[in-house]
């Protein structure tokens, strides 16, 4: 009896001494990760929270949330990105969550080209650190990745509540000009093109809108004054006819403007065959037949 009195204080007494080691040890490397992150060396400091996470988890112990953050931004640092999105996910659910957490999710989670994700951690971002120091940046690139996943109506909200003076961002003013377009706001995406072409008069996507909107203007409405005319051949409406025609020619004129430096950027057949119709229309064969040959 008496040796087994023994033999347990001595185990007792093992595992009372192994766990102090096992606290002291995790103390230590705690002191070792918090140092290196705070000196910059994030390399280390997550090798080390790598070690302290692993070791916590393998005695089934809830990890600090600060482990998880730190950890999470040391990967993220060193672009071990998936480590990142790991750690990063468990911390946003601690008390250590802060706008860094969710900067670097929806960071991280563009690189992985996992749009869903990154728009939900910015919308988390927006909604939650209205304050944040990435609060302009994190606002704009929510505005875009609406626009990326075809969220018209999200993104047409958004606009009027973007932070500094989007019209004077030529990336997000073309891409106001697309969500307008998408929803059939016609005018108003004309209206954002001319803008958008005072910041840079080579912008593709204002100078497609504006060149198609122009071509079909003048043809709709050489069409409609010609069956006007045939329908009643007086010289008053010969006048009428004539009339009109000075403003198809200067829309057919801004059109081919337009294509024109469209189609040195991008010689694609489409445009060409705008250029072609367009010279045809001004009489211009050698040019046409340039044109329509670049069309085929």
């Amino acid at each position: 009896m008496k040796r087994t009195y023994h033999f347990i204080i001595l185990v007792t007494t093992i595992i009372i001494v192994n766990g102090c080691a096992s606290i002291g040890h995790m103390a230590k490397l705690s002191e070792e990760a918090d140092q290196a992150f705070k000196a910059g060396d994030y390399e280390r400091a997550l090798t080390v929270y790598q070690e302290l996470i692993d070791a916590e988890r393998s005695q089934d112990r809830s990890v600090e949330g600060i482990f998880y953050q730190r950890a999470g931004i040391a990967a993220y640092e060193t672009g071990n990105t998936d480590r990142a999105i790991e750690y990063m996910e468990y911390a946003r659910h601690t008390d250590a969550a802060d706008a860094n957490t969710f900067s670097i999710l929806a960071k991280s989670y563009r690189e992985i080209d996992n749009l869903s994700r990154e728009i939900t951690n910015l919308e988390r971002y927006v909604e939650m650190f209205p304050d944040g120091e990435a609060f302009d940046d994190m606002q704009r690139r929510l505005f875009q990745t609406l626009v990326e996943s075809l969220n018209w109506q999200q993104a047409y909200d958004l606009w009027p509540l973007l932070a500094g003076n989007p019209y004077q961002d030529e990336d997000l003013l073309a891409s106001y000009v697309k969500v307008n377009q998408a929803l059939d706001k016609e005018d108003k995406a004309a209206e954002m093109a001319e803008k958008v072409l005072d910041l840079n008069i080579y912008n593709k996507i204002a100078l497609d809108l504006l060149g198609r909107r122009h071509f079909h203007e003048a043809v709709n409405r050489y069409n409609r004054e010609m069956q006007a005319y045939e329908a009643n051949r007086t010289h008053r409406q010969y006048a009428q006819l004539l009339e009109a025609l000075e403003v198809i020619n200067t829309d057919l004129r801004i059109a081919l403007n337009y294509f024109m430096r469209l189609y040195e950027q991008d010689p694609r057949p489409e445009y060409a065959g705008f250029l072609a119709n367009i010279y045809e229309r001004f009489q211009d064969e050698e040019r046409a037949r340039y044109y329509r040959r670049r069309a085929e």
